[in-house]
């Protein structure tokens, strides 16, 4: 059949069988379990790094502020001062591990979407070059950011002005948190075919049930603090499994 077949768009069920077949995939299939460790293991050696490095940085600001040779008072400060700005610099490198995990570990993430979409279909496309899958991640990942931090300030900053408006503005902030997901995780399989912003876009609309639901799935499952490094490579294979599925019904891709 080709593509000028009827269309029929993914609906609820679809949306939800993919976010439990993700996990399915992930946890029932050895050879992928060591592309699902990597976005954890890159966090924590990133964490690692920029921890020691702000930790060697914070004993510099004391030294400097105070001097090596200060009397107790000065000693007593420059511990004061290093341990303080030790906190922040651990914070803001647990922040900065986080932020660059998910594209660090594209080629692993990719490579699950293709696990997946083998096991479906039978067949994949080829592997992208390291670097392009380091581009790909890179712009998911800023525009998630830029999208997210953007429309979800300007929620924010409304809900606290004018309170009442929380009962809007807080189910908003939770779909949009649940869009941002499956865009998240859905841009992987989707750019595996050369599909550009448009076209996804494009797809997304089509399959708008499937995609919000998808993504609600998951927002409710990262409500748990933490968890999002742990659950991406699920929430990858099930949007490998939410595009192949939308590519038979459309008899266009597969």
């Amino acid at each position: 059949m080709n593509g000028s077949t009827a269309r029929r768009s993914l609906g609820v069920g679809d949306g939800l069988r993919a976010f439990g077949g993700g996990i399915g995939f992930i946890v029932g299939t050895p050879r992928v379990w060591g592309y699902a460790l990597v976005p954890f293991l890159m966090m924590t050696v990133l964490a690692c790094g920029f921890g020691w490095l702000g930790v060697w940085l914070a004993g510099q600001t004391g030294t400097a502020v105070f001097g090596s040779d200060a009397g107790f008072w000065g000693q007593t400060g420059s511990w004061a001062l290093s341990i303080v700005a030790g906190a922040v610099c651990l914070l803001i490198a647990v922040l900065l591990a986080i932020l660059f995990a998910q594209p660090l570990s594209g080629f692993a993430l990719e490579a699950i979407a293709r696990a997946q979409e083998k096991e479906l279909t039978g067949w994949t496309v080829p592997q992208p070059p390291f670097l392009s899958a380091l581009f790909l991640a890179l712009r998911i990942a800023l525009v998630t950011l830029i999208v997210g931090g953007s429309v979800g300030g300007v929620l924010f900053a409304v809900g606290i002005v004018f309170q009442p408006a929380l009962v809007i503005t807080v189910p908003l902030k939770f779909l949009l948190g649940g869009w941002l997901l499956a865009w998240n995780f859905v841009d992987y399989p989707l750019s595996l075919h050369g599909l550009g912003v448009g076209a996804r876009l494009a797809w997304a609309g089509r399959h708008w049930e499937a995609f919000t639901a998808f993504g609600l799935a998951w927002a409710v499952l990262l409500l748990v603090p933490g968890v999002f490094l742990l659950v991406l490579p699920m929430g990858v294979a099930g949007a490998a499994r939410l595009v192949v599925a939308g590519a038979l019904e459309e008899r266009s891709v597969y």
